[in-house]
């Protein structure tokens, strides 16, 4: 039996309610809190007969701020739930709920039948048990991952999946601040597209590349064109194509990638009407090159999303630059990331070579990734792990050492030569100390925290300051 009490909002009445149930030897197994108006008390009792709820009500309405009993059928959260169940099963396409280390916590019938499982066992079943290739784990770590429209085979049966956040409340959006999704599956026929679509990939928010991911979300929703500018190997394909499936688009559009052949860019003859376009490395073409590009660009859909990645905005002749004026973002290099970057290479090595298996980064190792500067940014991470990865396997290692891994053949390519003409020693080293320092305080005015960073004493850097004529204020 279900029971519901409308009462005041004062201190103690639930204990004296409880209490009446107690004195009756009334078990109750559930209760809920609230109502509409905040006024309501439901209690669950099983056991509860008919003539014991005769007494217990008169009971109850001598408790002073009580104003109504009565029964009900359901209680409120038994009603949601029976209600959302009655519509999950009505609806055809999978939908499952998860939790923040990839446990189905609920699905519908159509999810255990894609499953090829019974619907009582779906419940705590693992996602990556069904999705061997979805980066599961990181999709559920933060918002910043593609969202709609992610092509996956389930059982050899072609779905596009978009999934839907669970934020805790308070800091809804900030890391870790997910306590799961809720995925939807809808079955397609690749055959049906025409357009082949590009492989989703998270974006490893790190470091800076957190405002980039979460500023190509805020862009994902818009239309204007989008110009990605960063250094070979910086992950501008990526973002772009992460762009497609942050777009609820992605789940009914296409998505075109256009790579330079020749030194021209040939658009695809079946354009659809909506969907994302990529031009990949604009800046590689010739400046005729471009003109006509631009001039097919005015013959396509304006319902067609353009995207554009550059390694330098500069080499974009005006025209087509034009185009691409409104909204533009642009990716740090690994250089600049250099205290995410053993955390990153971790990550790579897990995700992106799957011969590595669970081979781990040696401390020695990730100190001299950090150190270097990646020209080639993840292109030349990746294949120095590849390589890495290899060696350890060949004699049978467990984790991936100094002995593993290849020499830097490239260095830092500083100006020393150019720069350091006509100084000696001393004044480059001073030199170099004055524009470290100068850059440094601009962000850290604190002279102790300026310290602390440098590991060296509070004097020692306000000595140096003194000596270049320059200021920090001290706390």
């Amino acid at each position: 039996m279900r029971v519901e009490i409308t009462c005041a909002n004062r201190v103690g009445i639930l204990h004296e309610i409880m209490q009446i149930f107690g004195n009756y030897r009334i078990n109750v197994a559930s209760g809920e809190l609230g109502g509409d108006s905040g006024d309501k008390v439901y209690l669950s009792a099983p056991g509860m007969l008919a003539t014991q709820y005769q007494t217990i009500e008169k009971s109850l309405h001598r408790v002073p701020g009580i104003q109504r009993v009565r029964r009900v059928a359901l209680l409120p959260l038994e009603r949601r739930h029976f209600e959302l169940d009655t519509l999950l099963r009505h609806v055809t396409d999978p939908v499952l709920s998860v939790d923040r280390e990839g446990r189905v916590v609920a699905a519908n019938l159509a999810a255990a039948r894609a499953f090829g499982v019974s619907l009582d066992r779906v419940p705590g079943l693992q996602l990556q048990r069904f999705l061997p290739l979805m980066q599961v784990a990181e999709l559920l770590r933060d918002f910043a991952v593609p969202r709609y429209g992610l092509p996956i085979v389930v059982r050899g049966q072609s779905f596009r999946v978009d999934w839907s956040p669970i934020a805790l409340e308070g800091n809804p959006g900030a890391v870790g601040s997910l306590a799961g999704a809720v995925l939807r599956l809808q079955p397609w026929d690749s055959s049906e597209f025409v357009a082949e679509l590009p492989r989703p990939m998270v974006l490893w928010d790190f470091d800076f590349r957190r405002q980039s991911c979460l500023q190509l979300q805020d862009l994902s929703a818009l239309t204007a064109p989008l110009l990605i500018v960063g250094e070979r190997g910086s992950g501008k394909t990526t973002f772009a194509c992460a762009l497609h499936y942050l777009s609820p688009a992605a789940s009914r559009a296409d998505c075109y990638r256009v790579i330079p052949r020749d030194g021209k860019l040939e658009l695809p003859t079946h354009l659809r009407s909506t969907g994302t376009l990529i031009l990949e490395d604009v800046h590689t073409l010739s400046a005729e090159a471009q003109i006509d590009l631009l001039r097919k660009l005015q013959n396509i859909s304006s319902s067609l999303r353009l995207v554009a990645t550059t390694c330098d905005r500069e080499l974009i002749a005006p025209p087509l630059a034009q185009v691409f004026s409104s909204l533009a973002m642009s990716l740090p290099p690994l250089r600049n990331i250099r205290p995410a970057l053993p955390r990153l290479a971790n990550t790579l090595l897990r995700q992106e070579i799957p011969e590595a298996g669970d081979l781990k980064l040696d401390e020695e190792v990730q100190q001299l990734i950090k150190l270097h500067d990646w020209p080639d940014n993840f292109n030349g991470l990746r294949d120095y792990l590849t390589a890495a990865t290899s060696q350890c396997l060949a004699r049978g290692g467990h984790s991936l050492g100094v002995g593993d891994v290849p020499d830097f053949m490239v260095k830092a390519a500083l100006p020393w030569r150019d720069w350091g003409r006509g100084l000696s020693y001393k004044e480059m080293m001073e030199q170099l100390e004055r524009a470290l320092l100068t850059n440094l305080i601009e962000d850290r005015p604190s002279t102790r925290e300026l310290a602390k960073e440098l590991g060296i004493s509070h004097t020692a850097v306000a000595n140096k300051l003194r000596k270049y004529g320059l200021s920090a204020s001290k706390k």
